[in-house]
This record gives C-alpha cells, structure tokens and sequence, in this order.
C-alpha cells in the first residue's frame, strides 16, 4: 500500500521570494512515507527548503510512533549519551549560574532528564507537540507542555534560556518560531541551538544521500549565511557555534544511506561495510577527515548560542 501524503507549494520561509533553484531530490530514507521530496535554494536569501512540503495533515504520518526519536529508554546517573552529557556542559560554560529553560520539541524528555541529573538548578519544561512522546517525558518526571511555540501559553521575559535540539529545521516557519523565541527570553537569556548545515563538508560529500536532508521532515535547509541572516532578522546577535555532537553519526549514517541506496546485492553489500567501517579504514581516513571538518567547523551538524539584540 502507498504511503503518499499531502504536500504544499510554499514561498521561502526567510525573505518570502518565490524563486528558486532546485539542491536536491531524494525518498523518505528512513522508509516511513513514500514519494520523493525535493529541496530548493532561494535565490534571492540562499535559504534552502523543502517546496512542495507536507502539509499539516500529513505530520502523524511523517512522524509515526515508530520514529527513531520517539524511542528511548529511562536515563540513569551512570549511563548519560556522551551527546547529552556534553550538551550539558555546555550549557554550562555558557551560563553557569542556571534558571529556567525551555526546551522546544523537547520529544521523550531526554535531554532534560539528563539536565535534571547533572545540573538540577536548573528549573525546566519541555514543549513537544506530540503527545506520545511528551507522555512518556512526563512518565519519567519530566515537565511538560504539549503544544508548539504558537499555542503555548508561555510568559514572557520568564526564561533565562531556550533549547532546540536537532529542531529548527523541523518547523515550518522558523522565523516566527525565534521572533516568538526572542519575547520568551530575558534580556541576558541564551539561545541554544543543534541543527545540520547544508554547507558542510558531509552534504557535499554524500550529495543527496547525507543524512541532514532527512526528507521530508527537514522543513528548512540552513547554510552558515542564511542561518546569520534569520537569526539577525528574528532580533538575536550570534555569539558562538562549535561542534559539538552527532560528528562521527552522521558520517556514519550518511554512508549506510549511500550504500543501502547504491549496492543493492546483498554479499557485496556486506563487503563494502566491512571495508569503509573497518579499524584502519576509520582510522586512516574518517578520523582524520572528522577532525580537520571540526577544526574549520564544516561538521554536518553544528551547536549555536545566540542572544537577543
């Protein structure tokens, strides 16, 4: 049985142009919908984004109970993911002194569970917009609201710090997410954001089989200026990107999309894995490769930290 969903023509998320050059066209990798998705650059800002999109009706089928973030188990003292535990901390650099956070597509909890474990001054609530996922936070006594940045009744000026983890390229109109955003925060307040960039060395590397399009739910493709350019118009100064987590994952998984997609028989198929993930292989050529695409900051994903204007 066919899996199609419904989609929309939109206009860029950023400047509101309605030209544009297509960047690429791939299937739902992860198997979840059928069809092919196509992602355009603007021509005027150099936003790229999905065109058509899926519209509203489709989200319950883009994102099924079975969508690989809304498995998780409980997180104990002992067994915090390495990416949780340096998100954490750096937090922490940035403001050590803690207070309230909101965390947005907050999915099963983890990350504030992980906060409440390693940094408990801090006060926080997750806004997911699934109520599967934030049941299973709440499960695990984490606070939360279900709903999304437009519908939640949020106070102003109440958080000293706001989180979207891998979540920004989600949403359909991130703009007005980080202007909402910017009248949430304190004045001194932080904004902290992980999201892929199609400017990376692993887009250009994997071309449509790089795991940061992740179509169709990747609504919004950001490169280093167009993501200035937004969070400049959405009233934030840039102050830091690093990176941080998900270096050696995306590779990784970028290369099992290319060879699931490129070798179809089976025995070569094993062969070719046993080959590029092998000891020297990883040591030979990936390690070097992730850590020079660290050091120019050219990772597939990368960690932000704004503050408003």
């Amino acid at each position: 049985m066919r899996r199609l969903i419904p989609l929309e023509l939109v206009v860029c998320p950023l400047c509101g142009a309605d030209s544009s050059t297509p960047l690429v066209e791939t299937p739902d990798h992860f198997g979840y919908v059928d069809g092919s998705f196509t992602v355009v650059r603007c021509r005027v800002c150099g936003l790229g984004y999905q065109n058509p999109r899926p519209t509203a009706a489709a989200f319950e089928a883009i994102y099924p109970p079975s969508y690989t973030p809304y498995q998780t188990e409980r997180i104990e003292p002992g067994s915090i993911p390495p990416d949780l535990v340096r998100a954490c901390a750096f937090i922490a650099q940035q403001q050590p002194a803690g207070g309230h956070l909101l965390d947005v597509g907050a999915g099963v909890g983890s990350f504030l569970h992980a906060l409440a474990l390693l940094q408990p001054h801090w006060q926080t609530c997750g806004l997911e917009p699934s109520p599967l996922p934030a049941a299973q936070a709440a499960h695990h006594g984490v606070t939360m609201q279900i709903g999304t940045l437009a519908t939640a009744e949020l106070a102003a000026q109440t958080w000293d710090a706001v989180t979207l983890w891998n979540v920004l390229e989600h949403l359909p109109n991130p703009l007005a997410d980080l202007q909402r955003i910017r009248q949430l925060l304190r004045p001194n307040g932080c904004l902290y954001l992980t999201l892929p960039l199609y400017d990376s060395w692993d887009a250009r590397l994997f071309g449509p089989y790089w795991l940061g399009w992740e179509l169709p739910r990747h609504f919004i493709h950001f490169d280093r200026v167009s993501l200035t350019r937004m969070l400049h118009e959405a009233g934030f100064a840039l102050l830091r990107m690093a990176s941080l987590s998900g270096i050696d994952y995306c590779a990784d998984q970028s290369m099992h999309i290319a060879l699931r997609a490129l070798v179809r028989n089976y025995t070569a198929h094993r062969l070719s894995q046993a080959l590029i993930f092998s000891r020297p292989a990883r040591m030979l050529c990936w390690r070097p490769y992730l850590q020079l695409a660290t050091w120019r900051q050219r990772t597939t994903v990368v960690t932000i930290v704004a503050q408003p204007r």
